[in-house]
């Protein structure tokens, strides 16, 4: 769109060297987007000393699908939670510690066999891209509640900044919504299936996401962008009033009760 009005104004060469600018920089953004993310939730690598047992899952469940082995990552939440982040040609796993604390030895093992299923989709790097994009539209709204505050217009739990946000959330929910699923490719059962593939049995992985949902429905209470929602295993977002109503434009994953369902209903593969 930029390069339209310079075409028309400064003719055909200024108009080529936008395009030209405009595809260089969606591209490098493109390629730096799972660092973005990275630095969004201030993760850091996984120290092998510790966490030797999680490198060598990585390790094995990887071969098996014959994927290039990610790098693992933690940051610091209580909420249990896991995604993928990675370019064309790389993956980073990234947990919380509040999974890591939160699960037993198989059932952390059958989320991450789950999120190497995932990966083995070969869609991450889309996801990536499109999840960054969609997470700094929706962060406008968290701006529009500052903004206002820092106008003068009382604290963070007063009815003035909750609705300028609540307004602000309207405008720019939508758009990051919309972008969310046109660009986003999540085959959540697809993948919960292929984890049981992977493990030869699925009462680990049915047991991981119970344990994970309960955690974040009844104690979670941390805000996560709902840009990133579809990064998760397990939505992490959650409306908890009427000025958060926009946030259910994000919950796209089939329910718990759904997947429990599909777990159940398949069989074990040996």
């Amino acid at each position: 769109m930029l390069a339209l009005p310079v075409f028309y104004f400064a003719g055909l060469a200024a108009g080529l060297l936008v395009l030209v600018l405009l595809a260089f920089i969606d591209w490098k953004i493109y390629h730096l987007s799972d660092r973005i993310l990275l630095k969004w939730y201030h993760c850091e690598a996984m120290p092998l000393a510790e966490y030797a047992n999680v490198h060598s899952m990585l390790y094995t469940f990887s071969d098996k699908v014959s994927i290039r082995l990610p790098k693992p990552f933690i940051f610091e939440s209580m909420v249990p939670v896991i995604f993928s982040v990675g370019s064309d040609d790389a993956s980073k796993i990234v947990m919380s510690r509040g999974l890591l604390e939160l699960l037993n030895k198989r059932e952390l093992e059958a989320i991450i066999a789950r999120e190497i299923a995932r990966i083995s989709e070969g869609d991450v790097a889309q996801n990536t891209f499109i999840s960054m994009m969609a997470g700094i539209i929706a962060s406008l709204s968290t701006a529009a509640l500052w903004m206002s505050m820092l106008g003068g217009f009382g604290q963070e739990g007063d009815p003035a900044p909750r609705f300028i946000r609540f307004v602000a959330m309207g405008l720019v929910m939508l758009p990051a919504a919309l972008l969310v699923y046109l660009g986003v490719s999540d085959q959540v059962l697809s993948s919960d299936a292929k984890a049981t593939s992977i493990l030869g049995q699925k009462d680990n992985l049915a047991s991981a996401l119970k344990r994970i949902d309960t955690e974040i429905r009844l104690h979670s209470v941390e805000y996560f962008n709902p840009g990133h929602a579809q990064l998760f295993v397990v939505n992490p977002v959650k409306v908890n009033s009427l000025y958060d109503i926009h946030l259910s434009l994000f919950v796209a994953k089939p329910d718990m009760t759904q997947r429990l369902m599909a777990l159940s209903s398949s069989g074990n593969v040996n």
